[in-house]
């Protein structure tokens, strides 16, 4: 239960309006439910579904990587009811899509909490090969254990030619990078080396052209450069 709430009650939120008290029998842990951000706290986000229901959000899901918070009043999204309390208190998470689309964090673990990491598409993550089939390589991420934290590079996203040998190539236990690009509701992540290789040359091209004060590009430079 958040220790900071508005008026030191959350029932403060709303109690100008009698009839906007929430039906929250309905709601039970594991439904999924659009949520409207009303208030932002300092330690819990207080949403608003179905017109009457209410509930809060942890201010850590919804942060970015950067630690900034991932929505602003009025943001709506879709959420699971994690918990209710004695006090029919509604604590929410946002779903795994929905954190993808607003630039959240998603917890991956192997089942404890210190094994735990938080991850967001887009995000470069670092791992080892935990292993390989012939459609992809599975990416144990950094900071986790078991299956919950392993993202699939898929071959097609390996950036190596068609027909070769993954095993060869990707060892069990050798270090991987690679940018993440997909986080589904199911727990799997998808990776892609080759999206992190265009990002670096991108960003590699985008800093060549700076240093160029005279507005000529060196085309010979500029290839050894991409080369690297």
């Amino acid at each position: 239960m958040p220790t900071e709430r508005p008026d030191e009650s959350f029932a403060a939120l709303f109690e100008h309006d009698p009839t906007s008290r929430p039906s929250r029998r309905r709601a039970k842990p594991g439904d999924e439910i659009d949520v409207v951000v009303v208030q932002i706290g300092k330690e819990a986000v207080f949403v608003e579904f179905g017109g009457t229901g209410q509930g809060f959000i942890d201010v850590a899901d919804l942060r970015n990587p950067d630690g900034s918070l991932a929505v602003a009043l009025g943001a709506a999204f879709r959420a699971r009811v994690a918990h209710i309390s004695a006090e029919q208190e509604i604590r929410l998470v946002p779903t795994r899509s929905a954190a993808a689309a607003i630039g959240a964090g998603v917890t991956v673990s192997g089942g404890t909490e210190a094994d735990a990491t938080r991850v967001t598409v887009g995000q470069v993550l670092t791992g080892t090969v935990a292993r390989v089939e012939s459609y992809g390589v599975f990416m144990q991420i950094d900071g986790t254990t078991g299956r919950s934290g392993r993202g699939l590079v898929p071959a097609v996203e390996l950036g190596l030619p068609r027909g070769a040998d993954l095993r060869k190539a990707f060892p069990i236990g050798s270090k991987l990078r690679a940018k993440l690009t997909e986080l589904g509701e199911d727990g799997k992540m998808r990776l892609s080396m080759r999206a992190l290789r265009e990002d670096e040359e991108r960003a590699q091209f985008d800093g060549f052209k700076a240093t160029q004060s005279d507005g000529q590009v060196r085309f010979g430079t500029l290839a050894d450069l991409l080369k690297k």
